[in-house]
């Protein structure tokens, strides 16, 4: 009995040394300065998916408006060789430990042919 009451008092323990926790902004990626944090992947889909991974700059899958972000593929053309185009992002930073918040405004449903990946 006395080693659930030390577990229990070990973890009431931790539990409100979280509730203190402090979070401090370390990287914002909003608006402008969104492909600051951000490379566009434009090597062969390494899980060997058709897909065609393009600079979204260059190929117009990628724009910014009104401090909003937008990623897109390829609706308009027929998918041919490595498949069809769309951008994928790699983050520049690397993180141990985070709290991310992302605000989606939309976001692909699950449907066939659809895998929407954060």
């Amino acid at each position: 009995m006395p080693a659930m009451f030390f577990i229990a008092v070990t973890l009431a323990v931790y539990l409100l040394q979280l509730s203190f926790a402090q979070y401090t902004l370390q990287d914002d990626y909003s608006g402008a300065r969104f492909l600051d944090g951000f490379s566009f992947f434009t090597e062969a889909d390494p899980t060997q998916g058709y897909v065609d991974y393009v600079d979204g700059t260059s190929s117009g899958l990628f724009s910014q408006s009104g401090g909003s972000v937008k990623l897109s593929v390829d609706s308009s053309n027929v998918a041919s060789g490595r498949g069809r185009k769309s951008v994928r992002l790699t983050s520049k930073a690397s993180y141990n430990h985070a709290l991310i918040v992302i605000d989606i405004g939309h976001m692909p449903a699950d449907i066939c042919g659809v895998w929407p990946a954060l």
